[in-house]
Protein backbone atom coordinates (compact mmCIF):
# COMPACT_ATOMS: atom_id res chain seq x y z
CA UNK A 1 0.00 0.00 0.00
CA UNK A 2 2.06 2.99 1.23
CA UNK A 3 5.64 3.00 2.41
CA UNK A 4 4.76 5.20 5.42
CA UNK A 5 1.49 5.26 7.26
CA UNK A 6 -0.81 8.11 6.38
CA UNK A 7 -0.63 9.80 9.81
CA UNK A 8 3.19 9.78 9.61
CA UNK A 9 3.11 11.27 6.11
CA UNK A 10 0.66 13.96 7.19
CA UNK A 11 2.74 14.76 10.26
CA UNK A 12 5.83 15.14 8.08
CA UNK A 13 3.92 17.47 5.75
CA UNK A 14 2.73 19.49 8.76
CA UNK A 15 6.33 19.90 9.93
CA UNK A 16 7.33 20.97 6.43
CA UNK A 17 4.55 23.58 6.47
CA UNK A 18 5.91 24.89 9.78
CA UNK A 19 9.45 25.13 8.38
CA UNK A 20 8.64 26.61 4.99
CA UNK A 21 5.51 28.69 5.58
CA UNK A 22 5.91 29.47 9.28
CA UNK A 23 2.43 28.16 10.08
CA UNK A 24 2.06 27.69 13.82
CA UNK A 25 -0.15 25.39 15.79
CA UNK A 26 -0.24 21.70 16.58
CA UNK A 27 1.82 19.50 14.29
CA UNK A 28 -1.20 18.01 12.56
CA UNK A 29 -1.98 18.65 8.93
CA UNK A 30 -5.58 19.56 9.72
CA UNK A 31 -4.51 22.40 12.03
CA UNK A 32 -1.81 23.61 9.67
CA UNK A 33 -4.22 23.62 6.74
CA UNK A 34 -6.74 25.68 8.69
CA UNK A 35 -4.09 28.20 9.72
CA UNK A 36 -2.31 28.35 6.35
CA UNK A 37 -5.32 29.92 4.67
CA UNK A 38 -4.35 31.46 1.36
CA UNK A 39 -0.67 30.57 1.59
CA UNK A 40 -1.33 27.46 -0.48
CA UNK A 41 -2.78 27.42 -3.99
CA UNK A 42 -6.35 26.17 -4.30
CA UNK A 43 -5.39 22.83 -5.87
CA UNK A 44 -2.93 22.11 -3.08
CA UNK A 45 -5.49 23.05 -0.44
CA UNK A 46 -7.80 20.47 -2.02
CA UNK A 47 -5.02 17.87 -1.94
CA UNK A 48 -4.27 18.64 1.71
CA UNK A 49 -7.97 18.47 2.58
CA UNK A 50 -8.13 15.09 0.85
CA UNK A 51 -5.17 13.87 2.92
CA UNK A 52 -6.86 15.04 6.13
CA UNK A 53 -10.09 13.27 5.17
CA UNK A 54 -8.22 10.08 4.33
CA UNK A 55 -6.40 10.22 7.65
CA UNK A 56 -9.77 10.07 9.38
CA UNK A 57 -10.65 6.97 7.32
CA UNK A 58 -7.24 5.49 8.11
CA UNK A 59 -8.11 5.50 11.81
CA UNK A 60 -10.83 2.90 11.21
CA UNK A 61 -9.45 -0.49 10.07
CA UNK A 62 -12.60 -1.41 8.11
CA UNK A 63 -12.80 1.91 6.30
CA UNK A 64 -9.06 1.93 5.63
CA UNK A 65 -9.64 -0.26 2.56
CA UNK A 66 -11.55 2.60 0.88
CA UNK A 67 -8.45 4.77 0.70
CA UNK A 68 -7.10 5.28 -2.83
CA UNK A 69 -3.37 4.92 -2.19
CA UNK A 70 -2.43 6.24 -5.64
CA UNK A 71 -4.35 9.47 -5.07
CA UNK A 72 -2.95 9.79 -1.56
CA UNK A 73 0.59 9.36 -2.89
CA UNK A 74 -0.05 11.89 -5.65
CA UNK A 75 -1.58 14.43 -3.27
CA UNK A 76 1.24 14.13 -0.75
CA UNK A 77 3.86 14.31 -3.53
CA UNK A 78 2.25 17.47 -4.95
CA UNK A 79 2.14 19.13 -1.54
CA UNK A 80 5.69 18.06 -0.67
CA UNK A 81 7.04 19.28 -4.04
CA UNK A 82 5.42 22.69 -3.58
CA UNK A 83 6.59 23.09 0.02
CA UNK A 84 10.16 22.03 -0.72
CA UNK A 85 10.38 24.63 -3.50
CA UNK A 86 9.65 27.46 -1.04
CA UNK A 87 12.61 29.44 0.30
CA UNK A 88 11.71 30.89 3.72
CA UNK A 89 14.49 33.49 3.50
CA UNK A 90 13.17 34.72 0.17
CA UNK A 91 9.64 34.93 1.61
CA UNK A 92 10.90 37.07 4.52
CA UNK A 93 12.83 39.37 2.17
CA UNK A 94 9.77 39.74 -0.05
CA UNK A 95 7.61 40.57 2.96
CA UNK A 96 10.09 43.21 4.15
CA UNK A 97 10.28 44.74 0.67
CA UNK A 98 6.51 44.83 0.57
CA UNK A 99 6.53 46.91 3.76
CA UNK A 100 9.50 49.17 2.95
CA UNK A 101 8.68 49.97 -0.69
CA UNK A 102 5.49 51.99 -0.07
CA UNK A 103 7.21 53.87 2.75
CA UNK A 104 10.15 54.80 0.51
CA UNK A 105 7.78 55.85 -2.27
CA UNK A 106 5.85 58.09 0.13
CA UNK A 107 9.07 59.70 1.38
CA UNK A 108 10.16 60.41 -2.20
CA UNK A 109 6.76 61.88 -2.96
CA UNK A 110 6.92 64.14 0.10
CA UNK A 111 10.49 65.22 -0.79
CA UNK A 112 9.43 66.03 -4.36
CA UNK A 113 6.45 68.04 -3.09
CA UNK A 114 8.72 69.92 -0.67
CA UNK A 115 11.28 70.74 -3.40
CA UNK A 116 8.48 71.86 -5.71
CA UNK A 117 7.14 74.13 -2.97
CA UNK A 118 10.64 75.59 -2.44
CA UNK A 119 10.97 76.32 -6.17
CA UNK A 120 7.49 77.91 -6.48
CA UNK A 121 8.04 80.19 -3.50
CA UNK A 122 11.46 81.26 -4.81
CA UNK A 123 13.52 79.94 -1.91
CA UNK A 124 15.80 77.91 -4.15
Amino acid sequence: MMENSLPETNAALALLMREKLGVRGADRLEVKLRRAGGLLPRALRKDAKYLVDMEKLYANPKLRRQIDSARVSEASANLRRHLEAIDPRDRRIGWMLGVVTPLAFNLLLIAAAFITWLVWTGRV
